[in-house]
């Protein structure tokens, strides 16, 4: 008898995870919100270039979604003074992030490919991972946070269009770059 029950409650929890119970063609919208965090600071938006963010299914690679991070890197207090509280939000409606929306029919595997800062091509970083998206079940809020380490090194000093005059086949040439942490 516990066996005959069993087996009943695999096949409606099948039947519901796979979307089979809501009918042929059932779909739900999702939304996931993706930011990109830089290790230990803020977040990456606009004044960087934003971040390229890919959504794709982790079976078959195809893209799901994709975009560009835009928005402000956040509230500086919360992100690095004040201490964080599990479930506190470190976001809100300003910072930087992107927001994906499409129909899923049934919980999808997805890997989650975030490379920034687009701004400063010699500096980007990417970082990925993989999470299961559920139909109709969004990730919002601080949403999934992406972390990319590393820093943004900006070249001051020659600049590209100078010219290095040599004398006696030598050159002294200053350089000066700006690096701070991503």
């Amino acid at each position: 008898m516990g066996a005959k029950h069993l087996g009943v409650g695999i096949g409606i929890a099948a039947s519901l995870a796979t979307g089979a119970g809501a009918g042929a063609g059932w779909a739900a919208e999702t939304r996931i919100m993706v930011r990109a965090r830089t290790k230990d600071a803020k977040f990456l938006g606009t004044s960087m270039g934003g971040a390229l963010v890919v959504i794709r299914r982790a079976d078959s690679g195809a893209v799901l979604a994709e975009g560009i991070t835009s928005g402000g890197t956040g509230d500086t207090k919360r992100i690095m003074t004040d201490p964080h509280v599990r479930g506190a939000r470190l976001t809100d409606p300003t910072t930087a992030g992107f927001e994906a929306k499409f129909e899923l029919a049934e919980p999808t595997f997805v890997t989650v490919e975030v490379s920034g800062p687009m701004g400063h091509p010699q500096s980007v970083a990417k970082a990925t991972v993989q999470t299961w998206l559920i139909p109709g079940r969004h990730v919002t809020g601080d949403g999934l946070v992406v972390e990319l380490p590393g820093f943004s090194v900006s070249v001051v000093a020659p600049r590209r269009q100078e010219a290095v005059a040599l004398a006696g086949g030598k050159a002294r040439v200053p350089i000066a770059a700006s690096v701070v942490m991503m």
